[in-house]
């Protein structure tokens, strides 16, 4: 070997060794093995295996579980230095504390609530006294809270208070031992709602709320809202209003999430179509709750304007087919006023028709939307057709009165568009123009 050969043979030490895929991917294939099972242990003694346990020494596990994983957390950061799997544990120990408030909330209720109800043997949680209770609740509630602080503001550090104390005001609604459904709904849909409003602001203001941290700290502040919920209708008769708030949470939920994901996202897509979905199931629960509080003919265009909204304000954020759901809003929109001019009739209903369509046609005018537009137009002229069609009927005109009424107004019209006919044939292109300039 001469020594040119001797000077491109590269030396071990600057050779690169380059691990394979499955050994680069190992550690983030641990940390979710590892969350799985943290998660399946965190909850498995819940329902099965620990029945033969006093009430106080199974939820003092949990509660331990749920400072372990923190204190694992903060550990793993300092002294490991590897921030990953740091904010793992701390995120489990965050999903952990609304199960362990609802827990808090079913010892509260078994002493303060009223009309208790059969407990499957896995839901049933009883302290011996009042004292012990309200010492339980307290010791837990002291402990919770820092690690509710620490957990967002290693997730969020300049939204860690705020988080917190909204994450914090979503448990404690766990802790009223209230189970009658209405009451439920009145809690956790302004609590959704609050929720909404506020990770929306904190998306548009402030940039960690955009990273992967910041968007799961976000995430989980529905979390409590979900348990009130899903509490409600899976131990207790679920009411109309109850289902209903749930699915209106539920489209909330698929709202945030679908903003989190791309938008070319098939999962995305998914929770697009699912909450259009929703949106049906919603307006008729709707008509269930308002029946008896307004009149029958004001039912279906209240239901039908609501589901006109979600599905419009679907379209605002959809990525895929946005004019397909303006679409749908549309029909929705005119389905349900137009339906209820079929099945109702009267003067009443005609005269709703007009107004309604009118007020349409105006918001799509001023917001230069040719379908709200449109829409507005057909629903209002429907409603004015309905309405001089009840007008000829009731004061019975006659044959041959009618008829001359019809030919008056036949010549009337024709000779308006004889003598303004070259002036409408200028506007059509110069109407036509603007109109293309709408959105659809």
């Amino acid at each position: 070997m001469n020594r040119l050969d001797e000077a491109r043979e590269p030396t071990i030490a600057e050779e690169t060794f380059t691990p394979p895929q499955l050994m680069q991917r190992l550690p983030q294939l641990l940390r979710l093995a590892g969350a799985a099972a943290l998660l399946v242990a965190m909850y498995s003694f819940l329902v099965q295996g620990w029945q033969d346990s006093n009430d106080l020494l199974r939820y003092v596990l949990l509660l331990g579980h749920s400072l372990l994983l923190c204190g694992l957390g903060l550990a793993s950061g300092h002294w490991l230095r590897e921030p990953r799997g740091a904010r793992l544990l701390t995120s489990l120990s965050l999903v952990s504390v609304p199960v362990n408030f609802a827990i808090l909330g079913a010892f509260l209720y078994a002493r303060l609530g009223s009309g208790l109800p059969s407990y499957p043997d896995y839901a049933h949680w009883q302290l011996d006294s009042l004292t012990t209770t309200g010492v339980t609740v307290g010791v837990a509630t002291l402990l919770l809270a820092p690690l509710t602080w620490l957990g967002f503001r290693i997730l969020a550090r300049p939204l860690g208070k705020s988080l917190s104390l909204l994450y914090l005001a979503g448990n404690v609604a766990l802790l009223i031992p209230v189970r009658d459904p209405t009451l439920i709904a009145a809690m956790a849909l302004p609590l959704a709602l609050l929720t909404l409003a506020n990770n929306e602001r904190n998306r548009e203001q402030h940039l960690c709320a955009r990273t992967p941290d910041g968007m799961l700290a976000r995430l989980l502040q529905y979390l409590p809202p979900a348990i009130l919920m899903g509490r409600s209708l899976w131990l207790y008769d679920a009411g109309a209003f109850l289902f209903t708030s749930s699915l209106l949470i539920l489209f909330l939920a698929a709202r945030q999430l679908s903003l989190l994901l791309p938008g070319q996202s098939i999962l995305r897509g998914l929770l697009e179509v699912g909450s259009a979905l929703l949106t049906p199931l919603i307006a008729t629960g709707t008509v269930v709750l308002l029946d008896g509080w307004l009149a029958e003919e004001l039912l279906l265009p209240a239901a039908s304007l609501l589901a006109a909204t979600l599905l419009y304000e679907l379209s605002t954020r959809v990525k895929m087919a946005p004019p397909l759901y303006r679409v749908m809003s549309m029909l929705a929109l005119v389905g349900g006023l137009l339906g209820n001019l079929v099945l109702f009739g009267g003067p009443g209903t005609a005269l709703t028709a007009i107004v309604a369509g009118a007020v349409l046609a105006t918001l799509g005018r001023l917001g230069r939307h040719l379908l709200l537009f449109a829409s507005g137009l057909l629903i209002a002229a429907c409603g004015l057709v309905y309405l001089l069609f009840r007008i000829l009927v009731v004061f019975d005109l006659g044959g041959w009165l009618s008829l001359a009424l019809i030919g008056m107004l036949a010549i009337l019209v024709g000779s308006m568009l004889e003598s303004r006919g070259g002036r409408l044939g200028s506007l059509l292109p110069r109407w036509r123009r603007r109109f293309a300039r709408w959105q659809l």
